[in-house]
């Protein structure tokens, strides 16, 4: 038996080559790649990311129709911000099962994440048309991210009802209709669909940050800080969230408030430029107080 690695001559009954230790029988090349993947799990779970990527490809040297192993090595990929080599993957994953509805999904997601929105578009609506069952209440949600991403507003909304349609418990095309309907004034509309994804268990700042804005524009003041608070609990790196509530309290002449905020988000954003519009804002509205308040002093003099 000859050794495709190596070309070694070696007996028949042999199971690796005596060489080179390539496994030279069908099942015994299995088990070497059922070894394989569980040592590159534990790589996973431990971070370890050029030893995954190694290991995936050198099973895929020896089963390159693999298509399992093309899906998990393009989610390693993507976690090192190697779109190109990921999406390259799942292509190929696609091209051994075009029924393989993770790879379609996860290619999709990624082409959204650089800014190929019509080929994102290409990829969901094939999920849409596949014989494998699957919950497209998600798939129909990220296209109309994707078609409001481009501007197109009623198909966007369009998208984001019949997702709702499919799955009324599916919180996120509930809050991506409250941004629509923010975005076109209807706020009431807007407080509502936020407040139906908060109650379905959306737990993400921007949800409570966009919400709290919705508040300030129909002059619930109370409720806004209220829930710019919760999205800080929520991701206490949010900066939206510390920003607006700093410009909350400056509206309302809660300047000591707003220093308060401001001197935590010195400490936790020191590069942001934006601080300090918000530090010469917070002095020029206590100039305009101080000076009212003089005014105001002078004239109940006067009187």
């Amino acid at each position: 038996m000859i050794c495709p690695k190596c070309n070694t001559v070696n007996q028949d009954g042999y199971n690796y080559c005596y060489n080179c230790a390539y496994p030279l029988k069908e099942n015994i090349k299995q088990k070497e790649v059922m070894k394989l993947l569980g040592i590159s799990f534990g790589y996973e779970m431990a971070y370890i990311f050029d030893k995954v990527i190694e290991i995936y490809e050198a099973i895929l040297k020896e089963k390159p129709h693999y298509a399992d192993v093309r899906y998990r090595l393009a989610l390693v990929y993507e976690l090192q911000n190697k779109y190109d080599k990921a999406i390259e993957h799942l292509q190929q994953a696609l091209n051994i099962n075009p029924n393989y509805i993770q790879a379609r999904n996860k290619l999709a997601d990624i082409l959204v994440s650089v800014g190929k929105y019509q080929e994102a578009l290409i990829q969901y609506k094939t999920l849409l048309s596949t014989k494998v069952n699957y919950t497209f209440a998600d798939v129909l949600n990220n296209i109309g991210v994707i078609y409001e991403k481009m501007g197109n507003i009623k198909q966007a909304k369009s998208y984001y009802m019949k997702s709702i349609s499919i799955n009324p418990r599916f919180a996120k095309p509930y809050y991506n209709l409250g941004n629509v309907f923010f975005s076109k004034g209807n706020i009431e509309e807007a407080i509502s669909n936020y407040n139906k994804a908060i109650n379905l268990n959306l737990n993400i700042p921007e949800v409570y940050n966009n919400l709290a804005l919705a508040y300030y524009k129909i002059g619930n003041i109370e409720y806004a800080e209220q829930n710019l608070l919760k999205a800080i609990y929520t991701n206490n790196l949010f900066f939206d969230a510390y920003y607006n509530l700093v410009l909350l309290y400056i509206q309302t002449n809660k300047f000591q408030k707003a220093q308060q905020i401001l001197e935590q988000i010195t400490e936790k954003f020191p590069h942001s430029y934006e601080i300090e519009y918000l530090k010469k804002n917070l002095q020029k509205k206590q100039k305009e107080k101080f000076k009212k308040e003089s005014i105001d002093k002078l004239e109940n003099n006067i009187n």
